[in-house]
């Protein structure tokens, strides 16, 4: 066949795709609030007005949507509140099933029930309110229904601040706020010209710029719903035996979870989770994936390969909790990682190539449930080679997508094994294969997820990969256009422990919610337990780049540089060089982002780091960020953490190689046998592991029974970024004022480990503070011309880790007393001289006059 008739049967393809079925694609915005779910200080508060008022000497309205969730225990709590002068203020307030807003001194404006105004919890409501200053009137829109009302004080709002949920003013301070959601606001003069408008969808960290005169609004614990659709939240985790039996019931949109002992069922409408006790049967083997939903009847089953009757082929029933199955069978798979795919045309259940016993397989296996017999069917049309670990993606009743996967072209696992990178549509009535693209492949090889999902209005497909030659790797969802070999990442990664045929990732989407779930499993402990965690993602999915503003505020401008940056190092990393060079027209390159970074940190002597996330933080306390920024220290047990610092410090040792196992047993569970300290300590780091999949890559293993942890690149840690810096900082032809700023700030956070005062840890917080102090003063030493705030910067450093060091103190009191600030150089001397005394029982040998000369 010719190239051109070829290119007119692909047009026609996606021209039939085009026209097929579609999904839908409304991107979800606007502020969520955090209600009584939470304590005070987690609750959320948009300030429209953080630097100075607003001035409307004439008058204004304000309107906006908002969303309440209907649970009663959320039914009560401030919108809004307009802050005038001496302290006036309008509210609008929710109160059981009632809509209030309120003026000073208790007077009441509007008072009206959802049913007034023909609304309910389920949708986004208009608000409106208008301050006419010349009538003295205060007109007010709820819904369908107006009110309007005399205020004799109107003078008093020609200058307000607006807060939206929590208010910290001071005398006019609230906690209590309502579960809701606000979008869309906008504030007008009385001519109707909108003057400030604040979408809340793209943002930056702190808050979120109006898209016309860049008005800044402050948030406090934001939940923005744009943001669901670029981070993975983590719903569900927990353990189950051994390879559990995974599939998606499509009529009820929940994921159903089998293992020997249980049938659980996850619903991703209210995302929560139902464990059922099984009475009797068991699902077939315990090893592959092998269940699935039959839309047709409405019913579970779990299949076996290994024999060709109808027999290995058993049904769930739901209503007894029972599996038709009682012979418990461990039969090794023949085909792990296969894909599956249910015809409506002849009810019949297709099974798409697999791995087993060193081989590869290209056949398709049919199973028909009328004759209840299997049947080994090949391809026709363009071959697909032997595979496993390859993504399906269904178009609609008659044809699937498989893209990708792992074999080899003999299908013998010891014959040149490789990754797989190309398309292939296949009509499931005729079983004809057609390959629509082939990828050039990355620098790192990666596989897929089971399952994709496919877009036909976009021309696109969407499918988590990762790396299956790592066994802590992740999960980044891809988007692939269907006519062209292009694709690029979307989202944050989901932690991933792959290890092979005992782990699994599938993907499903729910129509009704737009909501995307990911499901894994990963071995505990292999023939054992699995832990199985389940993830949501709104739809469409959006790449970090996609939630924030862009602004000409400077502060701004780094952040987005930064998220950029990280974006750009996860494509390198992940997609490798072919995927950058077809980027490299449209964005800038990573090496041109750094200068730009660079530049603004050296022109800018006050340079903190942002709003950190994905951290593990040692100095000023033990701290642990996860990928949102949400402080989740406090699911360490003292153990737990103890544990993982031993094995944190000893790793980053110089010329460490860890810590033993048998060290760890004498330190941690010195009182407990050698089986009874392995039991433990297994089950610990498991706990571990599952806390950092909130952070990002950390990855704990043994080698030759010493301990190590390795982080990735995406997680942020103060200490072994210190390190670093120091053994940079020791060449002395190597230091930069950059460096050395990054050092001094880490340092001036605090102390290491301030609040644990153990042993083995005092050692690390002594090596750790004689190292930094001599670096410092070296460099103290060196940049003699240095300003003097520059010195006082590293004598604070010093003394954060040496309150009593001589040599910081000569430092900071010459240097105040070259500013001009003797007052403060005695005082800084009295301080000290007064801990020398309480300490040692004696006078400070200098005088003040001595330590400036």
């Amino acid at each position: 066949m010719g190239k051109s008739v070829k290119h007119i049967i692909l047009l026609s393809l996606f021209f039939f795709l085009f026209f097929g079925s579609s999904i839908a694609q409304e991107v979800k915005c606007g502020l969520g609030f955090n209600s009584f779910e939470v304590v005070q200080e987690k609750r959320t508060g948009l300030n429209l007005s953080p630097s100075e008022p607003f001035s409307f000497p004439e008058g204004f309205s304000m309107s906006f949507d908002v969303y309440f969730q209907y649970e009663t225990r959320y039914r009560f709590g401030y919108v809004f509140r307009i802050i005038g002068q001496d302290e006036q203020h309008i509210d609008f307030v929710l109160s059981k099933d009632s809509l209030m807003v309120t003026y000073s001194m208790g007077k009441v404006i509007t008072d009206c029930i959802f049913q007034e105004i023909n609304q309910t919890y389920a949708v986004f409501l208009p608000f409106g309110i208008h301050f006419d200053m010349k009538n003295n009137q205060v007109d007010v829109r709820i819904g369908n229904k107006k009110y309007s009302t005399k205020v004799v004080a109107t003078k008093n709002f020609k200058k307000v601040n607006i807060v939206f949920g929590k208010c910290d003013y001071p005398q006019l301070q609230v906690s209590d706020v309502p579960k809701m959601v606000i979008k869309n606001i906008a504030i007008k003069n009385n001519e109707g010209d909108t003057l400030h408008s604040w979408p809340l969808s793209k943002h930056t960290p702190f808050g979120v710029y109006d898209n016309l005169k860049k008005r800044f609004a402050s948030a406090e614990n934001a939940q923005w719903l744009l943001d669901n659709h670029a981070l993975w939240k983590k719903q569900a985790s927990f353990s189950t035996q051994t390879n559990p039996q995974i599939c998606y019931d499509s009529d009820k949109n929940c994921v159903a979870i089998s293992d020997c002992k249980h049938f659980y069922t996850y619903d991703t409408y209210s995302h929560s989770l139902k464990k059922d006790e099984l009475t009797s049967g068991f699902p077939h083997s315990i090893y592959s994936n092998q269940m699935f939903y039959n839309p047709l009847n409405h019913a579970y089953y779990s299949y076996c390969f290994n024999i060709d009757t109808g027999e290995e082929v058993v049904t769930y029933d739901a209503e007894t909790h029972s599996w038709n199955n009682d012979n418990l069978e461990e039969i090794r798979a023949d085909h792990w990682h296969h894909n599956k795919f249910m015809s409506y045309n002849d009810s019949c259940l297709y099974l798409f190539g697999g791995y087993g016993h060193h081989k590869y397989k290209s056949e398709i296996n049919k199973y028909n449930f009328r004759t209840q017999l299997w049947e080994k069917l090949h391809y026709k049309g363009d071959q697909i080679q032997p595979r496993y670990l390859s993504g399906l993606g269904v178009i609609d009743s008659n044809h699937v997508i498989i893209f990708g996967g792992y074999g080899s072209e003999t299908g013998l696992q010891q014959l040149s094994p490789q990754n797989y990178y190309d398309l292939y549509m296949v009509d499931t009535k005729t079983l004809s294969a057609k390959k629509i693209w082939e990828l050039y492949p990355p620098k790192n090889n990666f596989v897929t997820a089971n399952s994709m999902i496919v877009d036909t209005l976009n021309k696109c497909f969407y499918a988590l990969c990762f790396q299956q030659q790592l066994y802590n790797t992740s999960l980044f969802l891809c988007k692939f256009s269907l006519e062209k070999p292009e694709y690029e990442i979307l989202t944050d990664s989901i932690p991933f422990a792959f290890q092979d045929t005992y782990s699994y990732a599938d993907l499903f989407f729910n129509t009704e919610t737009e909501e995307l779930t990911a499901v894994t499993f990963s071995p505990v402990i292999a023939d054992s337990t699995s832990i199985v965690s389940i993830y949501s993602l709104s739809y469409p999915p959006l790449s970090y780049k996609s939630l924030y503003q862009s602004t000409g505020d400077k502060t701004s401008k780094a952040w987005i540089v930064s998220v950029a940056l990280v974006f750009v190092i996860i494509l390198c990393f992940f997609a490798g060089p072919a995927f950058v060079r077809r980027q490299k027209k449209k964005n800038p390159t990573p090496n041109e982002s750094a200068e730009e970074t660079d530049v603004e940190m050296e022109n800018d002597p006050k340079t903190v780091e942002p709003d950190i996330k994905q951290a593990i933080l040692l100095f000023g306390g033990f701290q642990v960020k996860d990928k949102t920024g949400r402080d989740i220290t406090g699911e360490f047990s003292p153990l737990l953490k103890q544990l993982f610092l031993i094995i944190l410090l000893n790793t980053y040792k110089e010329n460490a190689k860890g810590i033993s196992s048998s060290k760890l047993k004498d330190t941690l569970w010195f009182d407990k046998s050698q089986e009874s300290a392995r039991n433990n300590r297994g089950v610990s780091l498991s706990r571990i592991r599952q806390i950092f999949e909130q952070v990002g890559f950390v990855n704990i293993e043994s080698h030759n029974s010493y301990w190590t942890i390795e982080m990735g690149d995406d997680v942020y840690c103060d200490y072994r970024e210190a390190l670093l810096l120091m053994k940079q900082l020791k060449e002395k032809t190597n230091r930069t004022q950059k460096e050395i700023k990054k050092l001094v700030a880490i340092a001036l956070t605090g102390e290491m480990l301030p609040n644990l005062q153990i042993e083995w840890v005092d050692q690390f917080k002594a090596e750790f503070a004689n190292e930094l102090i001599d670096i410092l003063l070296d460099i103290a030493k060196q940049k003699t011309s240095a300003i003097s705030q520059e010195r006082i910067d590293l004598a604070d450093a010093i003394f954060i880790h040496d309150s009593l060091n001589e040599d910081a103190l000569k430092l900071k009191c010459s240097a105040l007393v070259k500013m001009g600030k003797n007052g403060l150089a005695k005082a800084a001397y009295s301080s000290f001289i007064k801990e020398y005394s309480v300490l040692f029982g004696t006078k400070f040998k200098y005088s003040f006059g001595q330590i400036i000369s």
